[in-house]
């Protein structure tokens, strides 16, 4: 990354052509193949955001506008910087644009403004929206308008329930693409229960679920607190795909169906990302288990063991692979599209936590 210039915003452009003219004889690339577009409420969480940030571009070289607010600032202020960002871990001869802007008070009004000409036109935009989109925001809907993507994080959401229906809404009024990081982070979870019965011969037993148990991470930090949703997500899809017919909930979490049951309970492991699913355990009604649980010392590895009443087959292993490398974050915020599963999860979801368990 080259030094970080601070500079007035008319200056944007022309200090970036500077830069730009001193990495000549670097034979540096500048490259973009879609704008992204950040925007966060200042807080020890503006640097997870920036990670991520840094994985896109590892894979995607884009031109990143990073937009932090500071809603306790006793200042007003708007405040822009430039630098350009060779992706770690990837091509010395490829670098990137990155724009910041950090404002404060009513000058929050002139941030679409200030960034309207820095989007290069003709390409992508993705819209990164680190803040609970429940809540009314006056960017919301003039950064909205500029993306071809938004990308939530229902981590920041306070209701689980305000968020989902408020995500389905803007789905159905916008054409918008609708991508969720909390989505993406049980993508392993997903691969693994549909890997698990791809098999002929174990597909008829997804019609006998009887009971279902899925644990996370109930290790807590500063910056990730709602540590339930990716469980529930989980339950949510399962649930929707296999068209269950919910009845009730409880506020330990227990969840009856027409013919099944499920129960989301905590654990705490460490070293694994807070909220993050430990384990699921499926049983039939024909005596059936199947039992999936990360193995302690590998925690991006899954033991699975499959077992009867007459029999218990030997656990073989499943790699919770971009899960793991935090690959499946990028996919899901350069992906094109909506996934149908996520907006059914969504629907479903909606019945799951009516009681606003999460």
């Amino acid at each position: 990354m080259t030094t970080q210039h601070i500079i007035p915003p008319a200056q944007i452009e022309s200090q970036l052509l500077k830069i730009w003219e001193g990495l000549a004889k670097e034979n540096k690339m500048r490259a973009c193949l879609f704008n992204l577009i950040v925007f966060n409420k200042l807080s020890g969480r503006t640097d997870y955001f920036r990670n991520i940030v840094q994985k896109v571009l590892e894979k995607y070289p884009c031109r990143v506008i990073f937009i932090s607010s500071d809603p306790d600032s006793s200042q007003n202020y708007l405040k822009t910087a430039v630098s350009v960002v060779t992706p770690p871990n990837g091509s010395d001869l490829i670098a990137c644009d990155y724009i910041d802007i950090g404002v404060a008070g009513p000058l929050l009004a002139r941030v679409p403004f200030v960034l309207l000409p820095h989007i290069i036109p003709d390409l992508p935009v993705s819209l990164l929206w680190a803040e609970d989109c429940s809540e009314p925001h006056p960017l919301f809907e003039p950064l909205s308008k500029l993306a071809n993507r938004i990308i939530f994080d229902s981590e920041s959401a306070e209701s689980l329930l305000a968020f989902s229906q408020k995500v389905l809404k803007i789905k159905k009024e916008t054409n918008l693409d609708i991508a969720d990081l909390n989505w993406a982070r049980i993508e392993g979870w997903r691969e693994l229960v549909f890997s698990t019965f791809s098999p002929k011969d174990l597909q008829g037993h997804l019609q006998e679920i009887s009971k279902v148990e899925i644990s996370y991470n109930s290790q807590e930090t500063e910056f990730f607190c709602h540590l339930k949703i990716q469980a529930m997500y989980l339950l949510a899809w399962i649930s929707s795909r296999l068209g269950w017919k919910f009845k009730r909930a409880s506020k330990n979490l227990h969840f009856d169906f027409d013919q099944t049951e499920a129960q989301i309970y905590s654990a705490i492991w460490q070293k694994l990302g807070p909220g993050t699913v430990i384990s699921i355990n499926i049983e039939t009604k024909s005596g059936y288990s199947f039992h999936c649980a990360r193995i302690p010392k590998e925690y991006h590895r899954v033991s699975i063991q499959i077992a009867s009443k007459e029999k218990c087959e030997l656990p073989y292993q499943f790699v919770l692979g971009q899960t793991a490398t935090g690959q499946s974050l990028v996919k899901e915020i350069i992906t094109q599209g909506t996934s149908a599963h996520y907006l059914e999860m969504l629907e479903t979801l909606n019945s799951l936590d009516r009681d606003q368990l999460c």
